[in-house]
């Protein structure tokens, strides 16, 4: 498995994103880049799994049900470090 760490992205440039791993708060500036243990991006974002498990992350973070919730989530972008291709959004 690839243990290297995520470059987390928030293109949401009005608000931050914010949130826990293992006891270790994280945030997400509007507009700024953050590195990450792969494991937080997987517990925060869903990285690296399948649609249905990435849309439980977006319903944990309340933004399911907001009628721009999906655009939100769609404009969090990330990568491994050392990677040459974003997995896109969401991922």
């Amino acid at each position: 498995m690839d243990d290297r760490p995520i470059r987390v992205t928030n293109r949401n440039n009005r608000f931050d994103v914010r949130d826990k791993f293992a006891g270790q708060e994280y945030r997400f500036p509007a507009g700024e880049t953050v590195v990450v243990p792969r494991e937080a991006a997987e517990h925060i974002f869903g990285y690296g799994m399948d649609e249905q498990a990435r849309f439980r992350k977006l319903m944990r973070m309340g933004w399911a049900n907001h009628k721009d919730g999906r655009k939100w989530w769609s404009n969090i972008h990330m990568e491994p470090v050392g990677g040459n291709q974003s997995t896109g959004a969401a991922c």
